[in-house]
């Protein structure tokens, strides 16, 4: 027969054992890795940083963003011609990292570039794969250096979400910004908003 004392302790040890489990859950890591192809997903929106992309390498895991629920990852093209990379971040909407703003992640996309770079153009950027996603995209350059470093900012705001990529390459032209395009266009789009993903 168990005794009052017993009880207590039994209780009080069930209780630590059900916090520790809802602490643990409401802290759960944002990313694990997804299906047998090498892709990682962000558990609060669905998205899947694929391995390989438009001919884009990921060249490490994921991470997460200043230890919050927000992620990003990098890639780099496998080319022998100009070295290219792109930044690709997800944060959630509600999310206080900087660059989760159009205006803070233009000043990230300006640092990046450095100090004799500024905006040299700015346009709309439609994604074929989400048409209800609005875009932007901005170009940082040097003046006077048409095939020199060049940066290229990609910000888009969904529903809940908003998605940055900062493209770079160290020789630009008009075939480096197509691949560049090429490769945001050819991102995991219908995977963001994923019904099964965490709320």
């Amino acid at each position: 027969m168990e005794t009052g004392s017993n009880h207590k302790t039994r209780a009080a040890w069930y209780a630590f054992l059900f916090a520790s489990l809802a602490s643990s859950m409401s802290t759960a890591d944002p990313l694990h890795p997804f299906g047998n192809e090498g892709a990682w997903r962000h558990e609060y929106s669905g998205w899947q940083f694929a391995k390989q992309v438009g001919g884009f390498s990921r060249e490490l895991a994921p991470y997460t963003i200043d230890g919050n629920d927000d992620a990003g990852v990098s890639y780099e093209y496998a080319s022998s011609g100009p070295r290219i990379t792109a930044i690709v971040e997800i944060y959630l909407a509600d999310s206080a990292a900087p660059d989760a703003t159009l205006d803070g992640a233009r000043a990230s996309a300006a640092r990046k570039a450095g100090d004799s770079a500024h905006a040299q153009a700015e346009q709309p950027f439609r994604v074929d794969a989400r048409e209800a996603v609005r875009g932007i995209k901005i170009t940082y350059a040097a003046d006077g250096t048409p095939t020199g470093a060049q940066t290229s900012l990609y910000f888009f705001e969904a529903s809940r979400w908003t998605v940055k990529v900062l493209g770079s390459t160290d020789s630009a032209s008009d075939d480096t910004g197509k691949v560049l395009d090429a490769f945001v266009q050819a991102l995991p789009w219908k995977t963001l908003g994923d019904p099964a993903a965490l709320h």
